[in-house]
């Protein structure tokens, strides 16, 4: 007799979706965000859409290196302590200005470190071996062309890439396009996610439940995992199990939204509001993916802006976050590196999962002189979030395996900083 499609063994990955094959369903569809020109501090952090080449030197004109004296250094060539050479102080170059006036035969220019260098001049003559006398300098030593002027040019030459695209703008990339004139370079922007929570069951945070009532915790580990990942979320509030009301609020996001991602109700219950109000449009497709835990998911696209439904369990949504959202967040993005770094890890005790699914077991990862070891936080239930605060990684436990025993070597997603 045929099973019900409503009864399913949880152990079993029978009929299931691999968790490879589901990830590639959803990365198949997302495309990187349209560029936008942004200015340089929202452009931190983002990818650069177009390369950018220098339109002139960095920097555009020699400066000096030191305070001190410029000079031609054909003229102070045998100069020395006890024959110092004397010239006639004709200018001064100063900071942010063009020097007035050129240094001829005998002449000096005084000058400040970081000011243009006046034509005539090949050397700085440091100021520790000068000697000021009236409107004369003594140069004490040598000083061989070039000596202490920075040439124009120096960091970059004008026609020089100065990043390529596809290169994510940190730090040293915006001090150089701000050097460079590029103050709205063109990037992939940071995607906005909204951030939807069902059942009638939730209550915010700050309220204190009744029997049967459940602080909705979802919406900020959401929360928390968007912004890590470089994206904008916006909390769009508790949804209660009503079709009408749920597609309300999440057509009324759809301008101000890059994608989406409910909790909840999309399972095979009488409430999975979410499945209710897509599954007719076509829209977003429902299926099981042969993993533990996060077995039920929704994906797809509403007007054009993807959509990822999760389960309600809280493990299950952080565990379904990264390994779905987080890799095509990035790919919108427009990066290069869609996923986690990976380590392999020996585990200090036994895994034990369902044989048909993908466990993700969580683990705190440390590393000793033998290598990298996992130690599991708790059990494998999707309720018991604790487990995933105490834990920076997810040990990956394979089909076909129901335990994996204490000594044994595992990959492990690392989710959080060793150092946190």
């Amino acid at each position: 007799m045929a099973t019900p499609d409503h009864i399913h063994d949880h152990d079993s990955g029978e009929g299931l979706v691999p968790v490879d094959e589901a990830r590639e369903r959803v990365l198949s569809t997302i495309k990187p965000l349209q560029p936008l020109a942004l200015p340089l501090t929202e452009a931190y952090g983002c990818v650069l859409a177009e390369s950018l080449v220098a339109e002139r030197n960095i920097p555009d004109f020699a400066s000096s290196a030191m305070d001190g004296f410029a000079v031609r250094s054909s003229e102070i060539a045998s100069a020395t302590t006890t024959a110092p050479v004397e010239l006639r102080i004709v200018g001064r170059a100063v900071i942010g200005e063009r020097p007035e006036g050129t240094v001829g035969g005998g002449e000096a220019f005084a000058i400040a470190t970081g000011a243009p260098v006046p034509a005539g001049a090949d050397t700085i003559a440091p100021i520790e071996t000068c000697e000021v006398a009236g409107g004369h300098v003594r140069v004490l030593a040598p000083s061989i062309g070039g000596k202490h002027i920075r040439p124009s040019g120096e960091d970059v030459r004008a026609g020089e890439t100065l990043v390529q695209a596809g290169r994510r703008l940190q730090a040293p990339e915006l001090g150089l396009l701000a050097t460079a004139g590029f103050a709205h370079p063109l990037v992939h922007p940071r995607p906005r996610v909204v951030v939807l929570s069902t059942g009638d069951e939730l209550i915010p945070p700050s309220r204190n439940p009744d029997y049967g009532q459940v602080r909705d915790s979802n919406a900020y580990t959401l929360f928390a995992a968007l912004r890590e990942a470089g994206a904008v979320p916006t909390i769009a509030g508790i949804v209660p199990d009503d079709v009408n009301a749920f597609k309300e609020v999440v057509f009324s996001h759809l301008t101000q939204a890059d994608a989406f991602i409910s909790s909840g109700g999309v399972s095979v219950g009488e409430r999975d509001v979410v499945k209710a109000a897509f599954f007719r449009r076509g829209e977003v497709d429902f299926y099981r993916v042969a993993m533990q835990p996060g077995m039920p998911q929704g994906f797809g696209k509403i007007e054009g802006k993807p959509y990822f439904g999760l389960p309600g369990n809280p493990v299950s949504v952080f565990v379904s976050f990264e390994t779905f959202i987080r890799p095509a967040l990035m790919k919108m993005m427009g990066r290069r590196h869609l996923f986690r770094p990976e380590v392999t890890a020996r585990l200090e005790e036994d895994v034990t999962g369902p044989i048909g699914k993908t466990q993700f077991a969580r683990v705190r990862v440390r590393r000793t002189k033998d290598g990298w070891v996992a130690a599991p936080t708790g059990g494998r239930g999707s309720n018991l979030i604790a487990t995933v605060a105490k834990a920076n990684g997810l040990a990956i436990v394979p089909p076909g395996t129901q335990t994996a025993p204490g000594g044994s070597q595992v990959r492990v997603i690392l989710f959080r900083s060793m150092e946190d």
